[in-house]
């Protein structure tokens, strides 16, 4: 309004009128992309999906990305990184898991490798899955004991852990309660 010293009974050229339309839907498509990002962290690749269909002002969807990457409002990388820490806070999941975790949010495989190196440099997965197999193993007790090493592995497998780390801690879970 200021701008355009807009008030009631002034023209507008069409030039002028286009002007204000495209900053009104970038101004629209900005506002959308700050509400999604007021109720919860989100990749830049699910950003740009939920803005694009937007019909009327998805051609504007690439410059509120790079608006909102350069204040901050969006960032990969510590989206990876907060996401670690939610999934290792409940019990322990494997690298792999992780990894494809967040290829499904949107995380670039880069990005994701760099957030897993950094915060999972010490991680120990071969423990973290001693750990869950024990605590498994006490539930699984009274089953025979070919049962209770599937439903422990079944456990495990379906917390990302591999084959070769499966098969160690069951060897050595056995080998202990026997």
């Amino acid at each position: 309004i200021l701008k355009y010293i807009l008030k009631s009974g002034k023209a507008l050229r069409d030039d002028e009128i286009n002007i204000l339309r495209k900053q009104a839907e970038y101004m629209f498509l900005k506002k959308k992309a700050l509400d999604i990002l007021a109720r919860r962290r989100i990749t830049e690749k699910d950003i740009r999906k939920k803005l694009q269909a937007v019909k009327s002002c998805a051609h504007h969807a690439d410059k509120v990305i790079s608006d909102l990457k350069e204040h901050g409002y969006i960032d990969d990388y510590s989206f990876a990184v907060n996401l670690i820490h939610t999934v290792q806070a409940g019990s322990p999941r494997s690298i792999r898991y992780i990894s494809q975790k967040l290829y499904l949010k949107g995380v670039p495989r880069e990005t994701a490798n760099k957030a897993i190196d950094d915060e999972l440099s010490d991680y120990d997965e071969h423990d973290a899955a001693k750990k869950l197999a024990e605590k498994k193993y006490k539930v699984v007790t009274s089953l025979p004991e070919l049962k209770a090493k599937k439903r422990i592995a079944d456990y495990l497998r379906s917390r990302g852990f591999n084959w070769d780390i499966i098969n160690d801690v069951l060897s050595e879970l056995f080998a202990n309660m026997n």
